[in-house]
C-alpha cells in the first residue's frame, strides 16, 4: 500500500496500458527523440526510446507494490533482446531491497514514485511521521528514519514496531 497522495491520484488510477502511454507521452519531453511502443507479450521492455543516439529500454510498472527482482531481470533480457545501450525503469511504487542491487549493479536508472514527485504539480501531502499510521500512537525519530528509509517495505507510511509486521505482511 501506498501512502496516499493527490498528486499521484490519476496516475494511480490508471491501468498498465493507460500508464506506459503516459510514459511514452513524457520521454520526448524528457530529451528522447525517439520513442516506440514495443508492448503485447512481456518481452522485457514496453518502450524503446533514443536520446543522443542511446538506445533505452524502458520497463513501466504501475503497481501499488513494490517492484520485485523478476521485473529488473525482465528488463535486463529487454535491453539485450532489443539490443539498447541502456535501461530504464519507470514506476508509481517503489523497488524491492533485491530490486534496487539488481538495478545497481546493471546500471538501469530507476525512476520511481519520488521521482514522478517531481514532474508533478501540487505539494507533497502532510504526513504525521511522527505517529503510527495505523494506531497515531508517538514513534520515536528512530522508528521514522527506518520506516522512511524503506519505501518499499512501508510505502511512505511510519508505523509502530507492532504495526511493523503487520503491514509487511499486507504488502506482501
Amino acid at each position: 500500500m501506498l501512502a496516499p497522495d493527490p498528486r499521484f491520484e490519476r496516475i494511480d488510477g490508471l491501468d498498465g496500458l493507460e500508464f506506459e502511454i503516459a510514459v511514452a507521452e513524457l520521454l520526448p519531453l524528457m530529451g528522447f527523440e525517439q520513442v516506440e511502443r514495443v508492448g503485447g507479450f512481456d518481452k522485457g521492455a514496453d518502450i524503446i526510446a533514443v536520446r543522443d543516439g542511446v538506445r533505452t529500454a524502458v520497463q513501466v510498472k504501475r503497481w501499488s507494490t513494490p517492484i520485485d527482482l523478476k521485473s529488473v531481470r525482465q528488463l535486463v533480457d529487454g535491453t539485450r533482446r532489443y539490443k539498447c545501450d541502456s535501461s530504464l525503469l519507470v514506476t508509481n511504487s517503489f523497488l524491492t531491497e533485491p530490486a534496487i542491487e539488481c538495478a545497481t549493479e546493471w546500471q538501469i536508472e530507476v525512476w520511481d514514485r519520488h521521482t514522478l514527485a517531481d514532474f508533478l504539480e501540487g505539494e507533497a501531502p502532510e504526513i504525521d511521521t511522527t505517529v503510527c499510521a495505523e494506531c497515531d500512537q508517538p514513534v520515536s525519530a528512530g522508528t521514522t528514519s527506518w520506516c522512511l528509509s524503506r519505501p518499499a517495505r512501508y510505502g511512505g507510511f511510519v508505523y509502530c514496531r507492532k504495526h511493523q509486521a503487520r503491514s509487511q505482511r499486507r504488502a506482501g
